[in-house]
């Protein structure tokens, strides 16, 4: 009896994240100090972040004790404090191992995010997730802790010096056009998944109702998703060409050969797959009892499908939408080199430049929209699918 309430107070989430927070700490670099931005530079630990990194392991030292908590609500209180307590105190101890290191250098000295700070990052998430349901039963803790840390970050750009780090420093040089970037990011993998919606789910609807079609729609959406993204947008560039060149009316819309024309394109064309066999499973598994149902109620064939197939599907509907769209913002990247101006600009750039922090520039914002929107489009379908099929 003992040793199963012991198992069950035992948190192995929160440990490991303890464990990972603890190894970019001592183990790994926290910062480096490079003469400028492309040449490489000597690293500095965590204790250049002075009374930040007590801060740090005392934050370390709650999490190793929420893995160990005698209850649910110890556990997720304690791994929640320490992990958006990591996150609120990272900034401030970059932002402070920045300012002390820049001290008597050049201008063009950068002090940039060593792997130590990553790692301390990552742990957080991991202790993040321990006790993550118990936060979810109430809003106040979902929606406070992350407005509490946003407002910590901000003030470390505002006065403790955060403003001072390689990564900041390419933001400020670059900041007019990485919105510009941004936006067509947005609008790009937006389109894409629009469109992709707007032609998918009406085949995965089509793939229900006919055999025939069922076995070549999925076939050639297969297909297409196992081609290279830079082989499909090197195909679609001589066809958009010449249909632009026939057709002055599209080639005044913009459909060329390089532009967004053929990311666009390919972009609707990988989110198909999704989309179309998460609306044809959906359709499918629809129970025969509950159609019959319907029908024996005097429903038509339209009704049916919009009363009782389409509300049954919803939910597996919206996770093709949401794969779909996580995966077209990662796509998206690629198609600057069909010409198309986004976020994959500064990631491209940053390559073959050797610059680090103009990568994680471009890189970071990807992958922070593909989470936010994962999370949006998660709690759009939870709200969206009606409570008693949600049930």
């Amino acid at each position: 009896m003992s040793d199963h309430s012991l198992q069950t107070r035992f948190d192995r989430v929160a440990l490991v994240g303890a464990i990972v927070t603890l190894a970019g700490a001592t183990a790994l670099p926290f910062v480096e100090l490079r003469p400028n931005r492309l040449v490489p530079g000597t690293v500095h630990s965590l204790a250049d972040a002075g009374v930040w990194m007590f801060a740090t392991w005392g934050l370390v030292a709650l999490a190793l004790l929420s893995a160990v908590a005698p209850s649910a609500k110890a556990r997720s209180a304690a791994s929640s404090a320490s992990a958006y307590g990591l996150v609120a105190v990272l900034a401030w101890a970059l932002g402070e191992a920045a300012s002390t290191l820049l001290v008597g250098q050049t201008s063009v000295a950068r002090v940039s995010i060593g792997s130590g700070a990553w790692v301390i990052l990552l742990g957080a998430a991991v202790i993040g997730f321990a006790g993550g349901e118990e936060r979810k039963r109430y809003l106040l803790r979902r929606l406070g802790p992350p407005v509490l840390v946003l407002a910590a970050v901000v003030s470390a750009f505002v006065w403790g010096g955060l403003d001072d780090i390689s990564l900041a420093q390419e933001f400020e040089v670059r900041a007019e056009s990485f919105w510009q970037l941004l936006a067509g990011h947005l609008a790009l993998a937006g389109a894409g998944v629009a469109l992709g919606a707007v032609f998918g789910v009406p085949l995965g609807l089509w793939a229900t109702r006919d055999r025939k079609v069922r076995g070549v729609v999925l076939g050639v959406t297969g297909i297409i998703q196992t081609v290279p993204s830079l082989a499909l947008l090197g195909l679609l560039i001589l066809p958009l060409s010449a249909l632009g060149n026939a057709v002055p009316f599209l080639r005044d819309l913009g459909v060329r050969g390089i532009g967004a024309a053929p990311g666009l394109v390919a972009l609707t064309m990988y989110a198909l797959l999704p989309i179309v066999r998460n609306t044809y499973v959906g359709l499918a598994e629809v129970d025969p009892a509950v159609v019959d149902a319907g029908r024996g109620m005097g429903m038509s064939s339209r009704q049916l499908l919009m009363r009782v197939e389409l509300p049954l599907a919803l939910p597996l509907i919206m996770e093709g939408l949401r794969t779909a769209s996580v995966l077209l913002i990662g796509i998206t990247t690629l198609t600057v080199f069909a010409g198309a101006r986004n976020l994959g600009i500064l990631i491209f750039e940053g390559l073959g430049q050797f610059a680090p922090d103009l990568i994680l520039l471009g890189a970071l914002p990807v992958i922070v929209l593909a989470v936010v929107v994962d999370v949006a489009l998660s709690a759009l379908a939870k709200r969206l699918t009606p409570e008693g099929v949600r049930e």
